[in-house]
């Protein structure tokens, strides 16, 4: 059973992905994973939130340190689609959402250059 004081994360489309707990009485909090594994240091609850996976990122045009990756196709429907990585990195969860048609969001080979 959860402790009482624990609040629930959530991202925007309502799944949980982890815990704030508080610090003894320092009054700072402690991110937590689902599982009640400590994230990081304790910090001010805005910034415990901020380092908790996202779940699912937008996609839009590439950053400059965007590097190719490999993904999977997870989910696609006629308004978007959901990626991930195809062999994510330890500790990687990230999934991102693309628009649909996807362009040059996807590419079977890395860009050149």
């Amino acid at each position: 059973m959860m402790p009482t004081d624990w609040t629930p994360v959530r991202r925007a489309d309502g799944e949980q992905v982890g815990w704030l707990a508080p610090d003894g009485g320092s009054g700072r909090v402690l991110p937590l994973l689902l599982t009640g594994t400590q994230l990081a240091p304790a910090g001010a609850e805005a910034e415990a939130a901020d380092l908790l996976p996202p779940g699912l990122l937008p996609a839009g045009e590439p950053g400059q340190d965007w590097v190719w990756q490999p993904v999977v196709l997870v989910e696609s429907c006629p308004t978007g689609c959901t990626v991930r990585p195809e062999w994510p990195a330890p500790g990687e969860t990230g999934r991102a959402v693309l628009p649909v048609p996807v362009g040059d969001l996807l590419r079977e080979q890395p860009p050149e250059g």
